[in-house]
């Protein structure tokens, strides 16, 4: 049976639980600092269970928490990075045989996004290919304090980068990283460790690799393996506490491609790699019509988007497909009962 990895902690009830599994990944890291990461889990009111890890979860700002103290005591702004180079699979083998019998990086990215689930749902990757370029984008489910954004997207980079090397069997750079924060004491970091150009303050967390590497054929490619691995990852999903209500997982995804939320059905089937039945098929399971759907995942946006000083009210109207900013207006105020100004205002106090 699925475990919680703690009782008590410092995360509210709705936060969102990931695997325990990470937490395996930071007291790995703390130790191999000489962190006496046992008074951290204490502090933080965590019972580590390592007999029950790959089934348990912890609350996302729990393991937030322990990294922060862990950073803290070793004085490396960046540790975040060699939490996410220590992700061995060691408590998920299929993983490791799902992810290594890949034949092609596309593949192999394929096989990030089913795994992800099992890691942390929180974390949404969108590949792209634009120019030479392959690009993939890191999105977060809702708005983050820029230094915990920070951390995970230095984690799930750095985990990347690592898994590229083993597929490849060789060390692959990074054509350019990007970060959407601005500490700029930690570029020289960024730039020895990925071995590229670093940008911050750019758009979106993204890792920039050369496209032609996508369809080479990598040299552990094991089909019938792989195949065999991913029956046994998406029956494990199944019954994964983070395998999510569907219709959760599409407003994670939607809230995160604006550009879907005026488009046709269709459209945001085949970009959510479903038939329009399929996807009709689980929103009526969860008695959910779309158009319900769209105004939800309007309001979470918007909601976080209010809530942080980064976009204008007119920035955010238009992210959401609204044409104008009294049709914005008169909806949120439908959702909330405030008008979008009055709402911001509230929660920037």
């Amino acid at each position: 049976m699925p475990n919680e990895v703690c009782m008590l902690g410092t995360a509210g009830a709705s936060d969102l639980k990931i695997s325990a599994v990470m937490l395996n990944v930071i007291v790995t890291t703390a130790q191999k600092l000489g962190i006496d990461i046992q008074a951290i889990l204490k502090q933080e009111g965590i019972v580590f269970e390592l007999e029950h890890i790959a089934g348990s979860t912890i609350e996302r700002e729990q393991t937030l928490a322990v990294v922060r103290a862990v950073e803290q005591t070793s004085g490396n702004p960046a540790v975040s990075l060699l939490c996410g180079e220590d992700y061995d699979f060691e408590y998920h083998p299929y993983v490791k045989s799902f992810l290594m019998s890949a034949s092609t990086f596309r593949e192999a990215f394929d096989a990030v996004l089913v795994i992800q689930k099992l890691i942390s749902p929180a974390l949404l990757l969108e590949p792209d290919e634009v120019g030479d370029f392959a690009i993939i984008r890191l999105y977060m489910d809702r708005v983050l304090p820029e230094d915990d954004e920070r951390r995970h997207a230095e984690m799930v980079f750095a985990c990347l980068k690592t898994i590229g090397n083993r597929l490849m069997r060789k060390t692959i750079h990074p054509r350019a990283v990007h970060f959407r924060h601005g500490r700029s004491e930690i570029a020289p970091v960024y730039a020895d460790y990925f071995g590229c150009p670093i940008m911050l303050n750019a758009p979106d967390n993204a890792m920039f690799y050369d496209r032609s590497l996508a369809d080479l054929p990598l040299p552990g490619g094991f089909p019938e393996l792989h195949k065999q691995a991913e029956n046994i990852l998406n029956q494990q999903l199944a019954v994964s506490p983070l395998g999510g209500d569907p219709v959760q997982d599409l407003k994670r995804v939607l809230a995160v491609r604006g550009d879907l939320l005026n488009a046709p059905v269709k459209r945001v089937a085949q970009a959510l790699n479903m038939s329009v039945r399929t996807l009709q098929r689980r929103l009526a399971k969860s008695d959910m019509s779309w158009i319900r759907l769209r105004d939800e995942i309007r309001f979470q946006v918007a909601d976080q988007d209010l809530k942080s000083s980064r976009l204008t009210i007119d920035e955010i109207y238009a992210k959401l497909g609204f044409s104008d900013r009294r049709s914005f207006a008169r909806a949120f105020k439908r959702w909330s009962n405030l008008s979008p100004g009055a709402y911001r205002k509230r929660h920037l106090r």
